[in-house]
């Protein structure tokens, strides 16, 4: 016989009182007893049961990805790990002979690439200063050939006023000698005197003839053999500039160099990642939050890389969100569906209600023991981490709830399409026509018909309860008054 599983968790407001009506028959003897319930307002709540287990989002097999010797395993079965959290330590020793080799090679380029920068701004410095004093010796050995060929103009200045002085020079002695010769003469001076005055004549117009000398040489320039000499001195200073010209090219073939030792360097770095990639390798770290359900190897263990398949080392839980999977009966799997909001507890956690929602209902079945099922997903809202893989688990699925419902007792409906009760008006029953509402196989919600406070019949005292309810409903309730 199909089996369903009801819960009533509505408190009602006011006690279901059982009234008992004593009639007397015609015949003065005692008729049966009745019983009665009152109508009262409280919550009803409609919900489909079913169990389960808390189950992981899904099982993460974390592998080795290095080939060595595990030389410590960080964490126990049990343990609740973060992402990036290390769980093993492979010893490898070629990835750390490969990442050694790998720092030495970079640090090699980053070396040379160094160098070479210097050698690059050494060149630019000698070059320019070169230029620079190639320049300068060009144009000394230029204004050289200007001057051997026509002299230099302050040169000529300097020997026409050095003539200018001597003339004048020479003038003053020629006065200073006829005045000396007139007072010889005169016998006012001795002849010393006026020898004294020819001398300096006599030097006054030698001083003019190599004035006149030296500025007539100046003013026609330097000798053939000076402008030769000029000359190939300047061609000399023109080839030196030519070749601090060409230290250009020597520093572009430098840059050359710094060129290659950066391709060098950038090779040397990206070599380096992948050995420090694979020595990272040997620290096996967790790729999800969750829990380590499963430690697969110990120290001292031998290990192979992924390359090679991968040595299982220890196998996660992801526990976020919590979910639970339980079965629900074919009979009521229909009225649960997607976004269903679900009261879940469990026998290791007495007292407590977990809020949870429907997330997954299987479109195939599992059988036992003749018994179809389906299997259905709940998301358990759990912040404290009450629940544990593997708990079992009880879920009721709130199919319809009402609060503050006006309700009698199941029994106290009658009828299949249209609905009535029997309201007890002093010693007599009176059918009354109803429209009703949720039920839950104990209590029924009375939508229309009805008042609160009213009495409703029931059935007899002696009568024991039939198997099927009044109203049809297969539940077989029995009424319990609220205290």
């Amino acid at each position: 016989m199909r089996r369903r599983s009801v819960v009533v968790v509505a408190v009602l407001i006011a006690a279901v009182a059982g009234i008992a009506l004593v009639v007397r028959s015609r015949g003065g003897s005692e008729t049966p007893r009745y019983r009665t319930a009152e109508v009262t307002r409280g919550d009803l709540q409609l919900s489909v049961s079913a169990s389960g287990t808390v189950e992981a989002v899904a099982l993460v097999e974390v592998k080795s990805r290095a080939t060595g010797v595990v030389t410590s395993m960080l964490v126990d079965e049990g343990a609740v790990v973060r992402k990036g959290q290390a769980l093993a330590v492979i010893d490898d020793p070629d990835a750390r002979a490969g990442l050694e080799s790998a720092r030495g090679a970079w640090l090699a380029a980053q070396a040379r690439l160094d160098q070479a920068e210097s050698n690059v701004a050494v060149a630019r410095a000698n070059t320019a200063t070169a230029i620079q004093q190639a320049e300068a010796n060009v144009a000394a050995a230029r204004a050289r050939l200007a001057q051997v060929q026509t002299g230099r103009p302050e040169e000529i200045a300097q020997a026409e006023e050095a003539l200018r002085q001597a003339r004048a020079s020479e003038a003053l002695a020629r006065q200073n000698l006829a005045r000396q010769e007139q007072l010889f003469n005169d016998g006012f001076v001795p002849r010393s005197s006026l020898d004294q005055a020819r001398n300096q004549w006599e030097v006054a117009a030698s001083q003019v003839k190599a004035a006149e000398a030296r500025a007539a040489q100046v003013r026609a320039g330097g000798s053939a053999q000076d402008v030769q000499i000029a000359r190939a001195q300047l061609q000399q200073a023109e080839a030196q500039l030519a070749d601090a010209r060409n230290g250009v090219l020597a520093v572009r073939l430098r840059l050359e160099e710094v060129a290659a030792a950066r391709a060098q360097l950038a090779q040397a770095r990206a070599n380096l990642r992948q050995a420090q990639d694979r020595a990272a390798e040997s620290r096996i770290t967790a790729p999800i939050d969750g829990v380590v359900v499963k430690r697969s190897v110990a120290v001292g263990w031998s290990v192979i890389g992924t390359a090679s398949g991968g040595t299982p080392v220890v196998t996660l839980a992801q526990m976020v969100p919590v979910q639970a999977k339980v079965y629900v009966d074919e009979a009521d799997i229909t009225r649960v569906t997607p976004r269903v909001m679900v009261d879940v507890t469990a026998d290791a956690l007495p007292g407590v209600t977990l809020r949870g929602r429907v997330t997954g209902i299987a479109p195939q079945p599992i059988v036992e023991q003749n018994v179809t099922k389906y299997p259905v997903t709940v998301e358990v809202a759990d912040p404290g981490r009450q629940l544990r893989l593997g708990m079992t688990v009880d879920a009721e699925f709130v199919i319809a709830r009402r609060t503050g419902a006006l309700l009698v007792p199941q029994e106290a409906v009658r009828g299949q399409e249209s609905k009535a009760v029997f309201i007890v008006d002093g010693t007599a029953l009176r059918p009354r026509v109803v429209e009703t509402g949720l039920s839950d196989g104990r209590f029924v919600e009375i939508l229309r018909g009805l008042r609160e406070g009213e009495l409703v019949y029931l059935g007899t005292a002696r009568q024991s309860a039939p198997s099927t309810p009044p109203g049809g409903n297969p539940f077989q309730p029995r009424f319990q008054p609220r205290r």
